[in-house]
């Protein structure tokens, strides 16, 4: 691995002034004489008496920063005055010599913009106060049991008018703010070269969870040690299971290697995959089905623009790849235009015999793009708007990631082709005059990919 260098001191961050500008837009859109509940994540038990690494909820780090577990958020506006509120984990000298400092609520009023800060443990208590007058309650379950169970018992009580949060807060966590594009932008090309590091690096008798390690390690040395979702290393046939991500096989020579992988930084995620040979070069069959991919992509992402949508983006690459399909044999030449196929396969259903049927929706099965940044399935507020897919809109980042999936044992696949698994993914910013991509320097061509393979 190249020697590791110095995160840049100019890594962009968030200032105390972004949290205090999402709270001051967040009760903008309250209705006055309501209070909102915003509950964090718990920690979790990985087995005895140890925890998995903990990740504070989306939207607490969107509204505070606040990294610490079990944290709950509280919004009350009313005519007169806006009240930002947090409950947190106690001050304990005896836990913090064994698990680490806490803040407590006068940390959390000193660092974290509220006007008041409790101790979780008077939860219940205090929020008798605060939804005593409220015409609306704004709560989320199934984020912390033992909060539900507590506000389910005070909500009982009163039965205010209950709205869920995720409404206001989604839609504006969808469109970013300039410095989250700048954290989106930083996390991307760290990413990126974790990505090119792994092409430098793989051959022929390495371990899936090798490839895991150098991508996951790159962040690591260079600001970003968490991941944003678990690696997927797949070699060979491993490649046509989506979401694999037991990475404990050898690697082939002959065989591709797909690398679905992203590191987060600040909360914010970034999610790339690629797909290349073990030994650094393409069989004459994988190149075939890899440029089918990549043509799609293309499509996919031009078709990434203002007003465009996702629904279009999607058409995009499944229209690209039925046509490539067909020009390798794998569909029959009377599925090139897309409403003969259409009424072809819908058909096939009707009969019930679509799993004997050659068509895209077999080795393409999933969507070409999902939104990003603090979730790597990122929120989106108004899926739809006046029975419209959501326009796209400058500020809104997707990933764009077709693929095929050709398992070995298909017979339906001519025999060149089985065992092949090829997806391309990028990250794609919608600006004003069309898009960015955000992970543009991983190469993806095939000469460019083999050129970086071969400067080892």
């Amino acid at each position: 691995m190249a020697k590791p260098t110095t995160p840049k001191t100019s890594a962009p961050r968030l200032a105390r002034s972004f949290f205090a500008g999402r709270r001051k837009e967040f009760f903008n859109r309250l209705p006055v004489d309501s209070v909102a509940i915003i509950v964090g994540n718990p920690e979790m038990t990985r087995s005895n008496d140890t925890e998995y690494t903990y990740r504070p909820s989306s939207d607490i780090l969107y509204l505070s920063g606040f990294p610490e577990p079990g944290a709950v958020l509280v919004f009350k506006k009313t005519k007169s005055q806006n009240r930002f509120i947090m409950f947190v984990r106690p001050k304990d000298a005896a836990r913090e010599t064994w698990t680490g400092r806490r803040f407590g609520t006068e940390g959390a009023k000193a660092n974290f913009g509220c006007s008041e800060a409790h101790s979780i443990d008077d939860f219940s208590t205090v929020m008798e106060e605060l939804m005593e007058g409220v015409d609306n309650v704004f709560y989320r379950f199934n984020r912390n049991p033992k909060v539900d169970e507590k506000f389910r018992a005070l909500w009982l009580i009163r039965q205010a008018s209950l709205h869920n949060p995720d409404d206001i807060l989604h839609a504006m966590r969808h469109v970013k703010e300039p410095i989250e594009l700048d954290l989106m932008r930083h996390v991307a090309e760290l990413s990126a070269q974790a990505h090119c590091e792994a092409m430098r690096q793989v051959g022929p008798g390495m371990y899936e969870y090798a490839i895991q390690g150098i991508i996951e390690g790159y962040g690591a040395v260079r600001g970003a040690p968490d991941r944003a979702y678990n690696t997927i290393a797949a070699g060979g046939n491993n490649a046509v299971i989506l979401h694999y991500n037991t990475n404990a096989e050898a690697l082939e020579d002959g065989d591709l290697l797909l690398v679905d992988a992203g590191l987060e930084y600040c909360g914010y995620a970034a999610d790339i995959t690629r797909t290349y040979p073990v030994n650094g070069k393409f069989s004459d069959a994988q190149r075939e089905v890899y440029e089918v991919v990549l043509s799609a992509q293309l499509a996919a992402i031009r078709a990434a623009k203002p007003g465009a949508s996702i629904n279009k983006v999607h058409a995009a690459a499944d229209n690209a790849l039925r046509r490539g399909l067909v020009e390798l044999g794998i569909l029959p030449k009377k599925m090139l235009k897309k409403s003969a196929h259409d009424k072809i396969v819908a058909s096939a259903e009707s009969r019930g015999t679509e799993k004997d049927l050659a068509h895209t929706g077999r080795w393409f099965m999933h969507g070409t793009s999902h939104w990003l940044g603090l979730d790597v399935h990122d929120v989106c507020g108004v899926e739809k708007k006046e029975g419209k897919a959501l326009p796209l809109a400058p500020g809104m980042v997707l990933t764009v990631e077709p693929g095929l999936y050709l398992p070995k044992d298909d017979k339906l696949v001519p025999k060149r082709y089985r065992g092949i698994g090829i997806r391309i993914e990028d990250d794609v910013l919608i600006t004003s005059d069309g898009n960015e991509v955000l992970t543009a320097s991983v190469p993806k061509t095939v000469a460019d990919i083999e050129a970086l393979m071969a400067a080892k």
